[in-house]
């Protein structure tokens, strides 16, 4: 038997696949048919005795949960909106706090929900610095272009150290079954890969863009452990290229569509010059539209691709992740939930904020290799809130 009939659990597609041109490493399939990823062994496909797995035991299929709801968080939301706006940002510690106990308390994993033990003191001192940073920034640049030029240059170099100590202090203040995460504080790397890798990139006119999100999340994903055990990361840096491939297709589509759009407009509508004012006037309400909706797309598009390979390369370990987000699910959310936004001048983002979480959640699973008892607790320092706050303040992201 040379074949192997690989069956999509979620809507039934099957097809047979030479078992040959199957890799040996392979842990996930996403279906043609739906797009939706799902574990695949290809050890239980076998009638093979010497390739039959040495452990029969079953992944178990342990899906996150989320919990809360758009009432709930409301109340929290409008608090913390208006506390901070009356302490003019002050309580914004605080709010960050609650904010995320909700979420993780509202998070489950296997019956048991996470927990966020930050300190809203610890933020405060972070914030202070922060927002002192910031003020010397505003103030340099309004007065000084050069100063402005310099700070801004020493944010920049500034930005990996950030990102460690972020994910240091976001990781040893949350818990679930009452065992920490943590992250190992690899400076150099950090460096190497957020502030050397991009700058090589621009010589490469961008060829090395994939690699270096490559690089980026694995270097968050195999420098966090859970408990005693660290998390690894098996995902490869053609799959990256695979999806910078596909968007950049996407953007040339979106390029020949509009522009032939245009093109046939001027065509179809005798006397018109497409380089006159009016003919301009008319045609860029339609132009803006549709570069937001291909911007959008693009977005969505690429977000969802990286996000699904990026937990399903990840163990935990002999567990593994598995994403199933879609890009039309998402799109969906993403759009109705701008729209609601905006229409209820704001009033409507914790909705929308619960709403978003409840979809990533639904479509995020551990498959667990035994019981999540055997996973121990390890010590861990307390640590400063500095990296975490003054990257809030500036605008660096950096998450999963």
């Amino acid at each position: 038997m040379n074949q192997i009939n690989v069956v999509c659990p979620h809507c039934g597609y099957n097809k047979d696949v030479d078992r040959e041109k199957i890799p040996a490493r392979v842990k996930s399939v996403t279906c043609p048919s739906c797009e939706r990823s799902f574990f695949f062994d290809a050890l239980k496909n076998t009638d093979s005795p010497q390739n039959a797995p040495p452990d029969q035991t079953e992944p178990r299929h342990l899906p996150f949960v989320f919990t809360g709801n758009a009432r709930e968080y409301f109340g929290i939301w409008i608090v913390n909106t208006l506390l901070k706006i009356v302490t003019l940002g002050l309580y914004s510690p605080w709010a960050k706090v609650r904010k995320r106990q909700y979420f993780y308390g509202n998070t489950l994993l296997d019956d048991a929900n996470f927990d966020y033990l930050a300190n809203p003191l610890a933020l405060l001192k972070g914030w202070l610095i922060g927002a002192a940073l910031f003020i010397i920034y505003t103030l340099g640049s309004r007065y000084s272009p050069v100063a402005g030029i310099i700070f801004g240059l020493l944010v920049f170099l500034l930005i990996p150290w950030v990102i460690v100590r972020s994910r240091l202090f976001n990781n040893r203040n949350s818990a679930h079954r009452n065992i920490r995460f943590n992250f190992r504080p690899a400076y150099g790397e950090s460096y190497k890969i957020h502030v050397g890798l991009p700058i090589l990139s621009v010589f490469t006119l961008g060829l090395l863009t994939p690699y270096v999100y490559y690089r980026q999340k694995r270097f968050l994903m195999e420098n966090s452990s859970f408990g005693r055990s660290s998390f690894g990361f098996d995902a490869r840096a053609g799959d990256f290229y695979m999806v910078a491939f596909k968007t950049f297709g996407f953007v040339l589509l979106g390029v020949a569509v509009f522009g032939g759009g245009a093109a046939l407009l001027s065509t179809v509508i005798p006397g018109i010059d497409p380089s006159s004012p009016v003919f301009a006037g008319a045609l860029m309400p339609l132009v803006m539209a549709g570069y937001f909706c291909v911007y959008f797309f693009i977005f969505i598009y690429s977000y969802v691709r990286i996000s699904n390979l990026t937990w399903n390369g990840t163990h935990l370990g002999g567990s593994r992740f598995l994403s199933t987000l879609r890009v039309r699910g998402m799109t969906w959310i993403l759009f109705s939930n701008t729209l609601a936004a905006i229409l209820s001048i704001g009033l409507l983002i914790p909705w929308a904020s619960v709403r978003l979480a409840r979809y990533r959640l639904e479509n995020l699973a551990l498959l667990a290799a035994g019981d999540l008892d055997h996973f121990r607790n390890a010590p861990v320092e307390e640590t400063s809130a500095a990296g975490e706050e003054i990257g809030d303040i500036f605008g660096v992201d950096f998450g999963f």
